[in-house]
């Protein structure tokens, strides 16, 4: 693995050579080697909705067809108000409405606990309450057991044997590992 000390040694080790634009390519070709050992947030998003088996939909022709919905609605005098629910024909007043849409990307999170799997998010409120920033959220809270499952082959994700050991050095979860056997 390209690390920054081996970065940087070898860029020391380049730079007092006259040949300036070997350098450049060198350090070019690392710094590229170096990017590609993280792992990109839409792959995290990715990988979390693979490990909890979620599917999420922004098309409206899946409304009937999921377990969860999340959309906006207007109220007799004009105020919008956010629903999440499971029941779109009787959705509770008291438990599915919300006057805040903040509020709906941790409704989001309450129902993938109570065991939904699919959800109908409204495209508009999908973008505007941040439920990729839920879902990175929810990556990071579940990556230890994410990784667990991945080594021990029982997981559902396609992660591959690069991306685990880069999620268990961004997570020191080598050090956790070692920390319980000691």
């Amino acid at each position: 693995m390209v690390t920054k000390e081996l970065l940087k040694e070898i860029t020391e080790l380049l730079y007092g050579q006259e040949k300036l634009d070997l350098k450049d390519y060198f350090y070019t070709q690392l710094k590229r080697l170096t990017m590609e050992s993280k792992i990109t947030e839409e792959r995290m998003i990715k990988l979390y909705k693979d490990y909890a088996c979620i599917e999420i939909s922004t098309d409206i022709s899946d409304f009937e067809n999921v377990d969860c919905h999340i959309y906006s609605e207007s109220t007799a005098d004009g105020y919008d108000v956010y629903i999440c629910t499971n029941d779109v024909r009787q959705p509770s007043i008291c438990e599915d409405v919300y006057y805040y849409d903040s509020d709906l990307a941790d409704a989001f999170e309450e129902q993938i606990r109570y065991g939904d799997k699919t959800f109908y998010i409204c495209d508009g409120i999908y973008d505007d309450c941040y439920f990729d920033d839920k879902l990175l959220e929810l990556f990071a809270d579940n990556v230890e057991d994410l990784v667990q499952e991945a080594e021990d082959g029982v997981s559902e994700t396609d992660i591959t044997l690069q991306e685990i050991n880069i999620l268990k050095e961004e997570h020191g979860l080598n050090e956790e590992i070692e920390e319980t056997v000691s």
